[in-house]
């Protein structure tokens, strides 16, 4: 949209009615809806940006081409020249380069990056623009360097209009910014060769083949492609049940209004995951304890998450119930713990790269164990695949291999509850359990990877939607 408003030279009305209007696949009725708000929040945005000195208003001009910079290796043994480019939106003029950092949500409780300002006007004040194609293998092709006077890095949140300059100075003061941590970073990004499997997998053209991600066929029991890869997660199953366009607005990280999401008793049960994962991160590592509880019990907060009242007497109930059944209570010295690992696989026959981000993996005596941990005030003895999705997705990635131990991983069921913590264990080998995990993930996976509009469910799935605001299907929940 901005292209085709700088270098179309179209109106913000034409440039929108000539988006709309594009022949290729037409974008959800949601996206279109954030699209225009975001974009009207940059032009705002943008006007507001105090003008650089000596130069007067509407003095910048729109640059097309990437500004990149060649530097030599970061230290003995890396690669002998790497390359360093700013692709965001970029202008000049009077003498001045300045990069817009355009952010989806706001700018003003944003923690300032040092390492990304002190990376990004290294490349405004050393940088050429690139004549070659960025994906490129060869080393780009760079134009005639034209050193700039000034260069200003500055920041636009497009979800409220917010914007901040970031760094404003001289070509001297932009290289002054590296430090350690710079150098730091350019070597682990450089040299690095660690697989960090996440949400971008699925956006990954490797993904195949990653050693990182292991291939599985006929892992989701789909055999037929979808129009595009996606990621597939139990938290992406439970979202398209409630409501099939909230799953997709959550795929395209649209913003949140967070404050429509968490009722008390999912506050607490947040808590209480955090500070019970806290404690299997110590190091050295060591068993949880009955008094290892936070406090006071009329109230208490951890990180982000804050309870009181009989939410957080129950959260340190559970908390201290926790240490009774602790993976590392009595643990031998060969204990080892994973807290929030993500795994990942990738199943070619549906084309889908599926995510576990699993409470606590865990290895005691040589046997590996996945253990999920939920919070209840009162326990449900119904079926737990039905109740507990990511267990049916637990079971099938310890049955093919996913998750270590070669086929035996365990998987556990840890419920905290009013009455005491209960831990039960599922036999992966059992066809019982194996039969009833594939129909539990069937009826979660199969409707998702068939749908390719992911139409509203307006109604009662609005009340603690996030995205209502970007929806325009949305209604107040009553139903009506």
């Amino acid at each position: 949209m901005l292209d085709l408003m700088e270098f179309g030279e179209r109106s913000l009305e034409d440039a929108l009615a000539q988006w709309r209007a594009a022949p290729k696949n037409p974008v959800h009725p949601a996206l279109a809806q954030w699209t225009e708000h975001a974009l009207r929040g940059y032009l705002t945005a943008a006007a507001a940006v105090p003008a650089a000195p000596g130069v007067p208003p509407a003095g910048l001009r729109p640059v097309s081409r990437l500004w990149a910079r060649q530097r030599g290796p970061v230290k003995p043994g890396a690669p002998d020249m790497y390359e360093e480019m700013v692709t965001d939106r970029r202008y000049a003029g009077h003498g001045v380069r300045e990069l817009r950092l355009v952010r989806t949500g706001s700018v003003k409780d944003r923690p300032r990056d040092g390492v990304e300002i002190a990376l990004a006007v290294g490349v405004l004040a050393g940088g050429s623009p690139v004549l070659s194609s960025r994906w490129d293998r060869n080393p780009l092709t760079l134009g005639r360097y034209e050193r700039p006077r000034l260069v200003r890095l500055v920041e636009i949140g497009c979800v409220d209009a917010s914007q901040r300059i970031l760094f404003e100075g001289t070509c001297e003061e932009a290289y002054a910014l590296y430090d350690e941590r710079v150098e730091e970073a350019l070597d682990r990004i450089v040299t690095g060769d660690a697989y960090r499997p996440g949400d971008n997998c699925a956006r990954c053209g490797a993904v195949a083949d990653c050693p990182a991600v292991p291939s599985v066929p006929g892992l989701l029991g789909i055999s037929r492609p979808g129009a595009r890869r996606r990621s597939w997660s139990v938290t992406t199953g439970r979202s398209y049940r409630r409501c099939p366009a909230r799953a997709h607005l959550e795929d395209l990280f649209l913003p949140r209004d967070t404050s429509a999401e968490d009722s008390e008793a999912v506050v607490r049960g947040k808590a209480v995951h955090a500070w019970i994962e806290s404690r299997h991160r110590r190091t050295p590592q060591r068993p949880c304890t009955p008094d290892d509880v936070p406090g006071p019990p009329e109230g208490w907060r951890y990180e982000k998450w804050s309870v009181t009242g009989l939410q957080a007497r129950l959260g340190i109930q559970m908390i201290a119930d926790h240490a009774l059944v602790c993976p590392l209570r009595d643990r031998p010295d060969d204990t080892e713990v994973h807290p929030e690992e993500t795994v990942a696989a990738y199943d070619p026959d549906a084309d889908v790269v599926v995510l576990a981000k699993t409470d606590l993996l865990y290895r005691v005596n040589g046997r590996w164990t996945v253990r999920e941990t939920k919070t209840a005030r009162v326990p449900d003895e119904g079926n737990l695949l039905d109740q507990h999705p990511q267990l049916a997705l637990a079971v099938q990635l310890a049955r093919t291999g996913v998750l270590p131990g070669d086929g035996h991983c365990g998987v556990e069921l840890e419920r905290l509850t009013g009455s005491g913590p209960v831990v039960t264990e599922l036999d992966v080998a059992a066809p019982d359990v194996v039969s009833e995990a594939q129909r539990v993930l069937a009826e979660y996976v199969t409707p998702w990877h068939a749908d390719a509009r992911y139409p509203a469910k307006a109604g009662q799935a609005c009340a603690d939607c996030p995205f209502t605001r970007w929806c325009p299907d949305a209604v107040d929940g009553s139903g009506g």
